[in-house]
């Protein structure tokens, strides 16, 4: 296979990823739920303690209601931007 050829068949395989991104994203749209902050631990699987973290460092995406500093601020979630979340971290840490 020629230079030309490799870099035809990556730009291909490139493209198919990203409409297969968009495809998912859309198809997941219409199924986008809210979470409360019990049901984002169930559905990404992890401790109370790790996704309060990760929402005090802003490092999920996530809704908060109450007050500005308040000890206990009520978390929600969005089934969409949490899949996709998942995606990008699981590409930021893949390393072929």
């Amino acid at each position: 296979m020629s230079l030309i050829e490799k870099a035809i068949a990556e730009m291909v395989q490139f493209q198919v990823a990203e409409a297969e991104k968009r495809i998912l994203e859309r198809l997941s749209a219409a199924t986008d739920k809210t979470l409360t902050f019990t049901q984002a631990c169930e559905y990404l699987q992890m401790s109370e303690y790790t996704l309060r973290r990760l929402c005090q460092n802003r490092r999920i995406p996530h809704r908060t209601h109450g007050a500005e500093g308040s000890k206990n601020p009520r978390y929600l979630f969005s089934t969409v931007t949490l899949d996709r979340w998942k995606r990008e971290e699981e590409e930021r840490n893949y390393q072929p």
